[in-house]
């Protein structure tokens, strides 16, 4: 560090000092000096309260409960700090160390110098770029303590990894996240966020390393767009085990970068075993993009400008409450299968000591019973709590809100939850586990392609209630032009072991007695098989 100080220039170093000196800075400023009040109101919950509760009663999750809560409250911050972020949709570009992120950037706007592109030095901090008004790009940071600053475009360009051995000194890490503003950017609506390159594993002394930043930033963006270098001939395993860390709710698109240095069939077969492979492991995305900076390839910018051009006509909540819910809703839904658990042993405790006669057994089991109405008690406590702490919290959100114009209010926790296909072929697997079957044949999928299709019902309300005295007219359009490819495996599950019976449900013969069929009583199926006897006579 001695030997780059030494080396630097006078005006230089007086530039770094200057620097230092803003990026230090603690005093409010900005919208924080309007709101920092309710912003030190919310951390305080987050960093005092919940902390004093988990220690009363808490999930083994909490401490990503707490994380996430910590990252999100960056965010707001930021878009607290930036008004102009607040209604923008905000696309995050990831990718590892070097992917060509920054020099995306700096094609999309038309600026070579508007982003570090070296190959050596990336960019080390949260980074969004959004449409200015001035022909110079404006550059404003938030530090450590959470103000505002206003930093030159070249000082800006000295943030990168190597930022220490060149200058002697790391202003980068007393900030983060920087907005860029480029008259260059055409898309007024969108925000493009710059990720650092993450590493292949969190360092365990800081929680600030470049993967941690990189997966809760891409993890609050509505859309991502991810760099595969086609150095690398595919995507990495890393790539892969990152991608399927991030939410799959949030639209991916994956873009090559550095197509210029293969021939262009070998580009192709690049593009296409990405998409093969990240198809095979799970991970869906919009579409696989060539790309080179270089002018006069084939692998031109447009494709991926079409999909800006229709990100910039989306409108996106900028998901703060969402977020936000999403951690107290974890929280809340441990506490609840606690108490419930606690109220059954309590119910198996209360049983027991009625049915016992033992003056030892039933001291014990009042001791037990003690015990379990003080968990129980402290876990109403704990939900109480809770509950208050979210109240005070979303209504101290509501306040910026209001002042932001932007709706922040407390979302509802029906809204929250989300639908999964069923899986009828476990529920059949756990069924019999339960009550002792074996299965003579492992179900095949496509025994139950048709049961779960897209199909109206008329008379679902009774058919949910499974009574046994439900009328034909119930199931009848369940069996309406509903191919089964695997009829005679589905056979095989009859205990009465006698294929005849089935076979007018194999046709299409009317059945008369419907209603009796579903009682499943194997004295019952006589007039099938009169009917069916009858059909081949």
């Amino acid at each position: 560090m001695a030997d780059a100080f030494a080396s630097l220039e006078e005006a230089v170093l007086r530039d770094r000092y200057a620097l230092l000196c803003e990026a230090c800075e603690d005093r409010p400023n900005g919208a924080a000096k309007e709101d920092e009040a309710v912003l030190l109101a919310l951390e305080h919950l987050i960093e005092q309260e919940l902390p004093d509760l988990a220690r009363r009663g808490s999930p083994p999750t909490f401490t990503d409960i707490l994380r996430s809560l910590r990252y999100e409250m960056v965010r707001f911050r930021e878009f607290c700090e930036y008004p102009v972020l607040s209604g923008k949709v905000v696309v995050g570009l990831g990718g590892s160390f070097s992917a060509g992120k920054s020099s995306l950037i700096n094609a999309l706007v038309g600026d070579r110098k508007c982003l570090v592109t070296e190959v050596d030095p990336t960019t080390s901090l949260p980074t969004y770029l959004v449409q200015g008004t001035h022909d110079t790009p404006e550059v404003k940071a938030i530090n450590l303590f959470n103000r505002l600053i206003t930093l030159s475009h070249s000082q800006f360009r000295t943030l990168t990894h190597e930022e220490r051995e060149r200058y002697g000194s790391q202003v980068s890490r007393m900030l983060k996240s920087v907005v860029v503003a480029h008259n260059g950017f055409n898309w007024a609506n969108l925000a493009l966020l710059d990720t650092p390159g993450y590493s292949k594993a969190d360092e365990e002394s800081s929680l600030r390393t470049d993967a941690s930043i990189a997966r809760s930033q891409l993890n609050s963006a509505q859309f991502i767009i991810w760099l595969v270098p086609a150095d690398k001939g595919t995507i990495t395993e890393d790539d892969i085990a990152f991608l399927a860390s991030l939410d799959k709710h949030i639209p991916k698109l994956i873009v090559v970068s550095r197509a210029d240095k293969h021939p262009e069939d070998t580009i192709g077969k690049i593009v296409d075993l990405v998409r093969q492979t990240v198809t095979q492991r799970g991970i869906e995305v919009l579409d696989v993009l060539p790309f080179s900076t270089r002018p006069r390839q084939p692998w031109s910018i447009a494709p991926l400008q079409e999909y800006l051009e229709q990100w910039n006509h989306v409108y996106r909540d900028p998901g703060f409450t969402r977020q936000f819910k999403r951690q107290f809703m974890a929280y809340e839904n441990y506490l609840g299968e606690a108490r419930q658990d606690a109220q059954r042993q309590l119910s198996r405790f209360n049983r027991i000591l009625s049915l016992s006669d033992d003056s030892g057994v039933q001291s014990d089991l009042q001791s037990l019973q003690r015990k379990c109405k003080n968990d129980l008690q402290q876990l109403e406590e704990v939900c109480a709590s809770l509950k208050e702490i979210q109240q005070t919290f979303f209504r101290h959100l509501r306040q910026i809100g209001d002042r932001l114009t932007i709706p922040l209010d407390e979302p509802e926790s029906l809204s929250m939850l989300q639908y999964t296909a069923v899986n009828l072929q476990s529920m059949l697997q756990s069924l019999a586990t339960l009550t002792g079957v074996t299965l003579p044949h492992d179900p095949d999928l496509e025994l139950w392609r048709p049961l779960t299709r897209d199909f109206p019902l008329e008379h679902m309300d009774r058919l949910l209630r499974r009574d046994s005295l439900a009328i034909g007219e119930t199931w009848q359009p369940l069996m309406t032009d509903l191919p089964l490819k695997n009829r005679e495996r589905l056979l095989r599950h009859d205990r009465v072991d006698d294929r005849d019976i089935w076979q007018p449900l194999m046709g299409n013969e009317p059945l008369t007695r419907l209603d009796t069929l579903l009682r499943r009583e194997t004295s019952r199926y006589a007039s099938l098989q009169t009917l069916h006897k009858g059909a081949k006579e």
